[in-house]
This record gives structure tokens, C-alpha cells and sequence, in this order.
């Protein structure tokens, strides 16, 4: 027999938090109002709820248990609990959405909207009385809308926004009906209407819908009911210029109270089905079945004795739900609500608890690429072996869609919780709870509709992959509470959910539910600390303490947060405010264990100072005592001292004088070791402080500041480094803040003077090699100018200048400089600064700092500069350029000019002459020595040009004369003759005639010799070889030619055969010779030098009449040595020397040069090294 169900409550979305009753109330409702009151956050009752005897019925042994309980539960679920929409509707439209219908009434005309009282009252007199007290009603076809628009916005709109919300889950969507207009005037009757559900499939009608046109009034509320659900609507506040809609199911009850002023105006539809789908017509479902169903379930499954009921029963949620610190049971909606609001009654009734669980449930398929490698089948491409060179395979991405699923493969799917809360939205832990997709009722529809995230990726052998599909949803979850899995229920993170419903407590005395959410709270504080979230816990707690007057809840709540090792948690202002609601007996014992464990001395002393203001404004003398002992204790206790407490000590030494810095704090600090950083804050704070403390107290700070600084300075290392903790070995770094710091200290503390020795300290240990090999001092002079630059900028003046300039005079030595001063065996790459761009940036930098020019030119000697390579050295001419250029004064341009040739000078003389050996050319000759001479002019140096031609006249030692002059100099000149006439020189200037002069006799005495003879015939080459393989004839031609030498990479037979052809040769001088590496061998075959002396006379003859060419007035520029040259190049007598008509290298009128006044550039040319 089945037992009595107990009464379904009001709809779960009218639930409030703010309706919760504390125990103390008594109010008695009258008995209407207990019918339709909406259902309360006391509803879903906590654990500590007591059971109200008249809740549960007296429930009798079932006669036939449920065998299945899950499967049981999922068809109960599906017999009326499928209904998605909801019972009722309403919505409000402004005067600009809703148009106005141009209402029409029979015998009166045009009635105005918003209706005035004087139409309404005019309606009243036409109409025949309702059979409710104080409305009246007109037939439909006596009311008219002159305005077409009106029919068409409640079709398409206002009724299509009714329909979508009523019947959501159909796709066939209802018509609209007028039935009557109603007009209601002041009345205080109730009117109670219940259409009822035609079950005749011949009725089209499926509900009502409601139009309140605009119209002033007060009162008519409606109140919508079904099933203990309710919906209340309440149009007055804004009627005069609003128009409301109200839509309702048949089934629905409508209450609608009285008219207290005015009239409401109503036109009413009939929610008609389409004929063509009368098989489809919507309703609201009868419930009291499928609620006895369930009732019937959870009551065999509390009955059970065969030990076969499940530990708990997980049903997936129809809809979707964000996971967020809002969520809980009202949340639900549709479907899902209809659900709750039926079963939460009888779960209650019967002793199990609900709770909702979001979940991820994770879909993994394995997918491949067909036709882009391996798992092709027969007729693919197959894997790509790494041997097979032979095939070009496509390496590019191949796109997700080419990716098809494995059947092969099963799918891996996978449940996780990711949070679970009770019916109120507090988070809770449930141990070992594990949840798969097949235990779930409605599991099969874990997968409905699109992912909530997708993610594709493939693996390594690029043609296989998977695709991980996520949905995100919610469970229901039920459990007996006297079952195992209520001992495995705790409180969870519930942080945010408390924090938030604290928030806004009121009352005088904590609600169940407030004593459980403080008690959560503080569980959760205990075993599942956030720090983060600390304070706002403890906030949270401090107001229901205060609120409650209940100093426990706050000492609690401090002690399992840490307030009492950590003071800003609660704050300052949070101590006192407590201090002052809760009285100093209430609170001493734990702010001593605050001041006594937090490590911070700054908190505890803030607090200390803060209380000891707060006694004397009090006059609690037994406050002020205490605080005066925790202060000295604290004094002389300082323990350990971070950065955030220096301020707070420098602050407190002046504030109690200059003997407690020297007796009691300084001592302290030099026990503990600080380490310099904290030294140089605390002196700085001093100092910048001590100017408001009294005279005596000055002087002694002062001594103490000067003091301290002079040790630090003194102890300070030249180069000091540092541990590296960023690096896995801990390696050493250099420290260049070390110094930076002490220096400012010095300055920032009037004591500049210090500064001087570190700046000695420095330069002597670099001079010594006393420093790490793996940091050489230009490398922390390279990083020092900079922030000190920048810090003198600042703070500039007349005395700074000064006082730094030995620093930057150092740090231009240090990172010019090429001196080794380290031992050899200490000596790294990094020992001297490779001066690249940012370097010579520093460089320019210090130098700006200093004297400017004057200083580099006094210290970029030619000796300092020796050892560096012509690039750096032309960087660095260029960066003084920059910097530097023009002077504006006569001593700047000298220093400018001096400094400039000194660079030019070393230029020159880094010149590497072995680079010039044409088995060592990286670089065309011509290019790197007319580089040189645009540098020397680009500088202003043009006169340092014969000091660089002086340089490479000469061959390198090993080269001969005559190999030099065609390899290099016999090529550069026509560079040169190019370059000066770009400036408006030409080769008649000096020193350039004499260079000129030079290379050219030197080509033709050293390059040219007589006319050679042919040494045989061209008839006698034509008959070399066979003349019908091709072997031969390339032997032929190469006979022909002016190559030195030919090989022939051919098979034993091959070269043999040419060894024969060659057999003639060897009168000629020719040699042959087989080398034996590669396969096959390969004959060389080599003239001899009679043979190709012509081809290179006859080259060489070209090369000296193209320069002859060059020179433009040979004559002029050689003097009496042109005819001989003339001659020998051009292989003719000397007397018939003509000079050169129309010399090209002097077309043009050309600017007079200077005489140089410096030796002639020799034209003896002799081995340079």
C-alpha cells in the first residue's frame, strides 16, 4: 500500500536567501498566506536541522520493493518529469517596444491608451458586470485595433516570446485568440480562476494569454500556481506606461487580488494549438503519479535489507550550468527544476540528501590521415623509411579534416568531478566519490549536443592524432543519510560560497544556516588553507562576531587563519575594532599571542602603537601598561629584520633618541649579520629622517651614519661577485650593485669623500690582476657607467663632476685598454672588452662624463691602442666622431684633430701585412686598402694616407716583388684613381704620384720581361691525339689554351690511351701523372712554363698599358723613366715612346693638391713584415 506523499513545495527559482529565520522567531502567518508563501532557503535544511515530525509520513512497509533502484528511478523520471517549459510567464514592454493597438469599442469609438480614468469610467457603463465583484467584461466582437501593427506584434512577438518561454521544447509554435476584454475597477475581491485541461483532442486550447494595456492603478496582484509551484506578478508599479504580458498553461490557477485605486485594463487570448497538430499539443503534466512513483523508489531503497541498494544514485541534469560561487539548487531550471521541487520533499521526508555535482566528461578518439603515411593498406604510400632518399615526401601540416576516427580504436571516456555542493550552494568534499558514465541515470545523454571544448592534436609521426572532446555538466546526486556515503561528506572549499552569503548577515542572532556556514568556513580555513584568501574569511568572521557580539567566532576564526603569527590578516584597525566591541579581557590573551609570534616587528610594533593611543584616549591603564612592556620587549628582542621593517626601526631609533640606536639597536643588527643591502636602507632612513629629531639625538645618529658607512666602504671588494641562485649550479656572478649602492650611500649620507678610495680601490686591484679572470674589471665598468651615469644626471653638480671623474678616466682605460694584467694561466676570452656597439656606447658615454676629447686624446695613446684590430679601432674613430664632432673650441678641435690621426696611425700600423699573401685572401686587396683610404679621409686624416701607402708598398715577407705588384698594387691602383677623383684629386698629387710612380715601374721591371717565343707550333698542337674519341680532342684544346694544366678522371683504358697521345709531348717538356685517389684514377697532365710564357706576356702586357692608362699624364707622373717603361711594357724601342693622346684620367679640371711635406714614398721596393 502505497504511503501518504508529502505536499510538493513552491517552485525552487523563488527561493531566497534572504527569507532565513532565526530560532528565536515566532511570527504566526495567516493561513492563505501559509499556502502560497514561497518556498525559503529553510527548505534545503543542513545537517543540523531538526526533523519536524509533521514533514514525515508514516510510512508502511511496501508490499513490493524495487528491485532496480536505478533503473527504476531513470523510468520514473521519463513518466512526466521530461516537461521542459514552464507553467507560467510574464514580461514587461516600454511604450517604444509595444505598439499601441488603437483600440476601438462599439457604442464608445476610440478608446485613448494609456487608458484615462474618464474612457475607463465611460468602458464601465457600456459593459455587462463579470461574475467576479468589480470587473466587467466585452465580447470579442465588439473590440477593435484600428492598428494593423498590434495583431502582428502579439502573433510574431509578444506571443511567439510566450510560446518560445511555455513550450520551449516544441517546434510547433501556438496562434492567439482574442476572447474578451476586461476591465477591473477598485474592488477588494479575489478572484480565483482555474481552467481546466481539456483532454478532448478537438480542443485546440492550451492556456491563456493576458495583455494589461498601459493604465494607471494600484493593487491586482497575480499570483500563477501549479503543482505548489507560484509565480507572482506585479504590473502596478509600472502601469501608466508599460504593457504586460501574462501567459499560462490551462491547469494554472490565477489568484488576482483586488483593485486598491485606479483601472486595469486586460485584453485576454486563447493559446490555440494548430488543427494540423492537434497530436502535439502541449501540457502541463499531471504529477502525482510519477511523484508517487519516486516516493515508492526512495522509500524500498531506505527499506532494503538485501544489501543490493546502491551506496547513492547520480542522474544527469538536463541543461547546462556554470560552475561559479552563485550556484545552487535554485539555479536549476526546466526540466531540471520540475525534478527537484518533487523530489527534494520526499528526500526529506525520508532521510536522503541532494546534492549537485559538476562534472567533465572527457571524450578521446584516436583518428589518422589516410593517404599521408603509414596504416594506408594496399595502394597507399606507406611509412616513409629513413633510407628512402628517392621520394620528396610532403612534410607540411596536414589539415584537421584530412584526420578521419580509427574504428579500431575504442573511444577513452572520462568522468571527474569537478565540484560538489548541497542544495544552498555550499561546496562540500565527499571522499572516494567516483563517478562513471554508465552508472548515471540519463547517462546515454552525457555526449547531446556541442562540446563545450575541443582539442586537436597530433603526434610526432605527423599522420596520427586524437580529438578530446570535453562537455561540461551537472549531476544530481542522492544518498541515504545513514548510509556510508554521508560519513564520507566534509566541508569543501567553500571560501567564496561563505564569504559571500556572510556578507550581508543581519541579525542580531545566528540562523542555522549562518552557525553552519561559519562553521564550514572556519573547517575549510583549517584543513584546506589559502592564504590568499585569509583575510576575507577573516573580515567575514570578524562582522558575524561583532554582529553577534560573539568574541569566540572571532578567535576562532583568527587562530585557524594565522592572525595570531601574522597581523595584517585581520589589520590594525580590524584588532581595534574588535578591542572596542568585545572589551581588553576578551581579546588580551590572543593579541599577546599576535605580538609574541608574528615575526615582523613593524606589524607588531604598528599594532602596539596603534593600542597604545587607543588606552590613553580610553584612559585604560592596564592596556597602556601592557603596551608599554610588549614595546621595550620588542626593543630588545628585535629578532630577525627584513626589508619591510626599516623603515619602522630607523623610524622608532629617532623617535626614542640616538642612545637606543647605539645601546640597543645596533648591536642587535651587527649580531644578526645584515647583509649590505639592509645596512644601506637603514642608513639612508636615518639619514633622511634625522634632520626632525632633537639636537642631541642628531649628533649621535650622524657619529653612528659616519661610522657605519666608512666600515662599509672599507670592507667593500674591488670586484665582487655573487651567487647566481637563477643558474641549477650556483654559479658566480659579477656585483656590481654592491658598489653602485655603497657609492650612492656615500653621496645620499654627505659622505662623498669614501667614494674616492672605492674609485683608488678599483684601479689598483685592476692593475694588480686582483680580481676573478671570469669578470675582468671592464666588465663592471662597462655596467656601472651606465646606472651611475644616470644617477649624476640626476644629482649633478660642480663637486660630482670632479669627484667621478677619476672613475670614468678608469673605465675608458679599462675597456680601451688591450693589457693583460692577469697571470697567463687566468687569462679567459672575455679578459679584454671586444668594444661592439654597446660598449663604445659606455666608452662615449664616461668619456662625456670626464673631460670630453681632451681626456681621450690624452688617454687613447698609440700604445694603448696597439693590439687592437683595424675594424674595432675604426668603430671606435667613428663612435668619437659621433659624439664628438665638431669642437667648438680651438683646444677641442687641436685635441679632436690629434686624436683623430692618432687613430689613423694605428690603423695603419695594425695593418696585416701576411693577409696580402694571395694564399691567404679573404677579401679582394683592393677593397680592404682603399677602405683604409676613405677611413683616413672620413676621419680628416688625409695626410696619414702616405704613411698607409709606405705600409703595403713593399711585399710581405715570402711574397716576391713581382707577385705583389700583380696581385695586389697593380690592382689597386685604378681603385685609387677612381676614389681620388671622386674627391677632386688625381694620381699627379702627393703622395699619390709617388706611389703611382712606384707600382707602375715596378710592373713592368719586375712584371714584364721580353717577347717570348712560341716554343711550338699551332700546326704541331693539332696533331695531338687520336682525333676521334672526345678524350682526345679536350686534350687537344687544351694544348690550345693558355691553362696550365688539365686531368682526366677516366678508366684504366682511357688513360692509358692518353698516355700513348702524350708519348709525342715529351719533347716538349710535357708531364703526366696518374693520381691514384678517387675511383677511377685520374691522369694529370702539366705544360711546361715555355709553354704558356706568351699567354701570361701577352696578359701582362694588357694589364701594363691599362695602367699606363691610369695614370693618365704617364709622362708627367714618370718623368725620365717613361720611355724605358713605355718600352718595356709595350715590348717596342724606347725612342719611339709616344706620349698617351687624350688621357682619360683627365678629362676633367682637376683642384690643385697640396704639397706633402713627409718622406717619398720609396721607390725601391724591399720585403715589409
Amino acid at each position: 500500500m502505497a504511503t501518504a506523499v508529502p505536499r510538493v513545495p513552491t517552485e525552487v527559482i523563488d527561493i531566497s536567501d534572504s527569507s532565513d529565520e532565526g530560532p528565536e522567531a515566532t511570527t504566526t502567518r495567516q493561513t492563505e498566506e501559509q499556502d502560497v508563501a514561497p518556498l525559503t532557503c529553510d527548505a534545503f535544511d543542513s545537517d543540523i536541522e531538526e526533523e519536524q515530525a509533521g514533514i514525515e509520513a508514516d510510512h508502511k512497509l511496501l508490499i513490493a520493493l524495487s528491485v532496480n533502484i536505478k533503473d527504476d528511478f531513470e523510468d520514473a523520471l521519463q513518466d512526466g518529469f521530461e516537461f521542459d517549459g514552464c507553467f507560467a510567464y510574464s514580461k514587461q514592454y516600454g511604450m517604444s517596444t509595444a505598439p499601441n493597438p488603437c483600440l476601438s469599442i462599439d457604442g464608445l469609438g476610440t478608446i485613448g491608451i494609456p487608458l484615462s480614468e474618464r474612457e475607463a469610467r465611460c468602458i464601465v457603463a457600456v459593459t455587462k458586470s463579470a461574475a467576479d465583484e468589480g470587473m466587467w467584461e466585452i465580447p470579442p466582437e465588439k473590440v477593435h485595433f484600428d492598428n494593423p501593427a498590434w495583431d502582428a506584434w502579439i502573433q510574431k512577438t509578444a506571443g511567439a516570446d510566450a510560446s518560445t518561454a511555455l513550450t520551449a521544447y516544441t517546434e510547433v509554435k501556438p496562434a492567439f485568440s482574442l476572447k474578451k476584454l476586461v476591465i477591473q475597477e477598485q474592488s477588494s475581491f479575489v478572484s480565483r480562476h482555474k481552467e481546466p485541461i481539456s483532454k478532448d483532442p478537438s480542443d485546440a486550447k492550451i492556456g491563456d494569454l493576458s495583455v494589461i494595456l498601459p493604465s494607471r492603478f494600484e493593487g491586482a496582484n497575480l499570483q500563477l500556481r501549479h503543482a505548489g509551484k507560484v509565480k507572482s506578478v506585479n504590473s502596478a508599479r509600472h502601469s501608466r506606461l508599460s504593457t504586460f504580458i501574462v501567459a499560462a498553461f490551462s491547469g494554472v490557477e490565477h489568484i488576482l487580488t483586488g483593485v486598491t485605486s485606479g483601472y486595469r485594463l486586460s485584453l485576454l487570448y486563447d493559446i490555440i494549438q494548430p488543427v494540423t497538430h492537434a497530436e502535439e499539443r502541449p501540457m502541463l503534466p499531471e504529477m502525482q503519479g510519477p511523484t508517487q512513483k519516486l516516493h515508492d523508489i526512495l522509500l524500498s531503497w531506505k527499506q532494503d535489507t538485501s544489501g543490493t541498494a546502491p551506496a547513492y544514485l547520480a542522474c544527469l541534469l538536463q541543461h547546462k550550468y556554470k560552475k561559479d560561487k552563485n550556484f545552487k539548487g535554485q539555479s536549476l531550471t526546466g526540466a531540471d527544476a520540475l525534478l527537484l521541487s518533487h523530489l527534494y520533499p520526499l528526500a526529506r521526508a525520508l532521510k536522503f540528501h541532494i546534492h549537485i555535482a559538476h562534472v567533465d566528461f572527457t571524450v578521446q578518439t584516436y583518428c589518422t590521415a589516410p593517404g599521408h603515411g603509414c596504416g594506408d593498406g594496399y595502394g597507399g604510400r606507406g611509412k616513409r623509411r629513413w633510407y628512402d632518399d628517392s621520394s620528396e615526401e610532403d612534410e607540411s601540416e596536414i589539415d584537421e579534416d584530412e584526420f578521419h576516427t580509427d574504428e579500431d580504436e575504442e573511444p577513452q571516456e572520462t568522468l571527474r568531478v569537478t565540484q560538489v555542493v548541497d542544495l544552498r550552494g555550499m561546496p562540500v568534499q565527499v571522499e572516494g566519490l567516483e563517478l562513471h558514465a554508465d552508472d548515471l541515470v540519463n547517462g546515454d545523454r552525457l555526449t547531446e549536443g556541442e562540446p563545450d571544448t575541443e582539442d586537436f592534436d597530433t603526434y610526432d609521426e605527423r599522420t596520427s592524432g586524437s580529438r578530446k572532446k570535453v562537455y561540461k555538466r551537472s549531476v544530481l546526486l542522492i544518498w541515504p543519510k545513514s548510509g556510508d556515503m554521508e560519513r564520507k561528506v566534509s566541508a569543501g572549499d567553500v571560501y567564496d560560497h561563505a564569504c559571500n552569503a556572510l556578507r550581508g548577515i543581519s541579525s542580531v542572532q545566528p540562523t542555522k544556516r549562518e552557525k553552519q556556514l561559519v562553521e564550514n568556513l572556519l573547517a575549510c580555513c583549517e584543513t584546506r588553507p589559502k592564504e590568499a584568501k585569509f583575510p576575507r574569511a577573516v573580515q567575514a568572521l570578524r562582522k558575524c562576531a561583532i554582529q553577534w557580539k560573539d568574541a569566540r567566532v572571532l578567535l576562532r576564526a583568527l587562530k585557524v587563519c594565522g592572525a595570531d603569527r601574522n597581523i595584517d590578516i585581520l589589520g590594525v584597525e580590524g584588532f581595534v575594532s574588535a578591542y572596542r566591541v568585545f572589551g581588553w579581557n576578551a581579546v588580551k590573551g590572543f593579541y599577546q599571542a599576535a605580538v609574541e609570534n608574528d615575526e615582523s616587528n613593524a606589524r607588531s610594533y604598528a599594532l602596539l602603537a596603534r593600542l597604545t593611543k587607543l588606552g590613553g584616549e580610553g584612559e585604560n591603564a592596564e592596556l597602556l601598561a601592557w603596551c608599554h612592556k610588549e614595546i621595550e620587549s620588542r626593543l630588545r628582542s628585535l629578532g630577525k629584520i627584513d626589508t619591510d621593517q626599516i623603515p619602522w626601526l630607523a623610524e622608532l631609533c629617532l623617535i626614542h633618541g640616538g642612545r637606543l640606536l647605539k645601546d640597543v639597536v645596533l648591536p642587535q643588527l651587527q649580531a644578526e649579520k645584515l647583509d649590505q643591502a639592509l645596512w644601506i636602507s637603514f642608513l639612508k632612513h636615518l639619514h633622511a629622517r634625522v634632520q626632525g629629531a632633537s639636537a642631541a639625538t642628531v649628533q649621535v645618529v650622524r657619529a653612528l651614519i659616519v661610522q657605519c658607512v666608512t666600515d662599509i666602504a672599507h670592507k667593500l671588494e674591488a670586484f665582487p661577485t655573487k651567487i647566481d641562485e637563477s643558474t641549477y649550479s650556483s654559479a658566480s656572478a659579477m656585483d656590481c650593485g654592491a658598489i653602485v649602492e655603497v657609492i650612492k650611500l656615500c653621496l645620499e649620507t654627505e659622505n662623498a669623500e669614501l667614494s674616492t678610495g672605492i674609485f683608488k680601490k678599483m684601479r689598483e686591484a685592476s692593475q694588480q690582476g686582483s680580481f676573478n679572470s671570469h669578470f675582468p674589471p671592464w666588465m663592471y665598468y662597462s655596467e656601472m657607467c651606465a646606472s651611475l651615469g644616470a644617477y649624476l644626471q640626476a644629482t649633478t653638480g660642480p663637486s660630482l663632476t670632479a669627484l667621478f671623474r677619476p672613475f670614468f678616466c678608469d673605465a675608458v682605460d679599462a675597456m680601451v685598454s688591450t693589457a693583460r694584467r692577469e697571470a697567463p694561466s687566468r687569462r679567459t676570452t672575455d679578459s679584454i672588452c671586444p668594444l661592439y656597439d654597446q660598449h663604445l656606447a659606455t666608452v662615449m658615454l664616461a668619456a662625456r662624463a670626464a673631460e670630453g676629447i681632451s681626456m681621450l686624446q690624452h688617454r687613447l695613446t698609440a700604445d694603448i691602442l696597439k693590439g687592437r684590430d683595424t675594424r674595432t679601432l675604426q668603430s671606435l674613430a667613428r663612435a668619437v666622431m659621433a659624439a664628438f664632432s665638431p669642437q667648438p673650441t680651438h683646444d677641442g678641435s687641436t685635441a679632436y684633430n690629434a686624436l683623430m690621426t692618432t687613430f689613423a696611425c694605428s690603423v695603419i700600423d695594425g695593418l696585416n701585412m701576411s693577409a696580402f699573401k694571395k694564399d691567404r685572401f679573404t677579401k679582394n686587396p683592393s677593397e680592404q686598402l682603399i677602405a683604409l683610404v676613405e677611413f683616413c679621409f672620413e676621419v680628416g686624416a688625409q695626410s696619414q694616407c702616405e704613411r698607409l701607402l709606405t705600409r703595403f708598398t713593399p711585399p710581405p715577407v715570402g711574397v716576391a716583388i713581382a707577385q705583389h705588384v700583380s696581385d695586389v698594387l697593380a690592382p689597386f691602383l685604378p681603385v685609387l684613381e677612381q676614389y681620388l677623383s671622386a674627391v677632386e684629386l688625381d694620381l699627379r698629387t702627393e703622395p699619390y704620384r709617388t706611389f703611382a710612380a712606384t707600382v707602375v715601374e715596378a710592373f713592368a721591371e719586375h712584371v714584364m720581361s721580353p717577347r717570348p717565343t712560341e716554343p711550338v707550333s699551332a700546326a704541331q698542337k693539332e696533331k695531338i691525339g687520336c682525333g676521334s674519341c672526345q678524350e682526345c680532342r679536350e686534350l687537344r684544346a687544351f694544348f690550345l689554351s693558355d691553362r696550365e694544366s688539365i686531368g682526366f678522371m677516366r678508366v684504366q683504358a682511357i688513360r692509358t690511351h692518353l698516355e700513348r697521345q702524350l708519348a709525342k709531348t715529351r719533347a716538349w717538356g710535357a708531364r703526366w701523372d696518374t693520381v691514384a685517389s678517387g675511383s677511377p684514377h685520374t691522369l694529370q697532365v702539366t705544360k711546361p712554363a715555355s709553354m704558356t710564357a706568351l699567354f701570361r706576356w701577352t696578359e701582362n702586357t694588357k694589364v701594363g698599358k691599362s695602367l699606363l692608362q691610369t695614370l693618365g699624364d704617364p709622362e708627367s707622373i714618370l718623368g725620365s723613366t717613361y720611355p724605358a717603361v713605355y718600352a718595356r711594357i709595350h715590348n717596342a724601342d724606347p725612342a719611339t715612346a709616344t706620349p698617351l693622346v687624350n688621357p682619360v684620367a683627365h678629362t676633367t679640371q682637376k683642384r690643385a693638391a697640396s704639397p706633402v711635406a713627409s718622406p717619398t714614398v720609396a721607390k725601391k721596393l724591399r720585403a715589409s713584415s
